[in-house]
């Protein structure tokens, strides 16, 4: 488990998305930073669900946006009963400091209902001279 104070948290209905960001490079040799990130999606429901997968979108000061739609997490398609955590971590690039957006695409396997669970926004900042984003 990865654990830092500075968690930006997202919650809808029992369903809690920790996340943290981390820059793990300061412009590699492409010219682009890379932060990892960790994410934390804790079941506090009263139902069994399923993590189907995510999507995510990196926007940055720059104005150039990246997207992309991936189905489970690195192939695994979790299933969480009440009370139990699945813990992720993956990494993200750009040419400048950005913002990390996204939703997971949760089922409820109770009444089979799928939803999209907002992820908390990440401020992926480059470095002290950098715009700050507002997150």
């Amino acid at each position: 488990m990865y654990c830092n104070e500075d968690f930006y948290m997202a919650q809808e209905g029992g369903i809690v998305i920790s996340a943290y960001p981390e820059l793990l490079d300061e412009k590699a040799a492409n010219g682009e930073f890379c932060w990892g990130y960790y994410l934390r999606i804790e079941n506090n429901s009263d139902e069994k669900i399923s993590l189907l997968g995510k999507s995510i979108s990196v926007t940055d000061t720059k104005g150039n946006a990246v997207s992309a739609v991936y189905n489970g997490f690195n192939g695994q398609t979790p299933v969480l009963e009440p009370g139990e955590v699945f813990e992720f971590e993956d990494y993200a690039t750009s040419k400048a400091s950005a913002v990390l957006s996204g939703s997971c695409l949760v089922e409820s396997k109770k009444n089979r209902q799928i939803k999209n669970i907002d992820l908390p926004v990440l401020s992926l900042i480059a470095n002290d001279n950098a715009q700050r984003v507002l997150n």
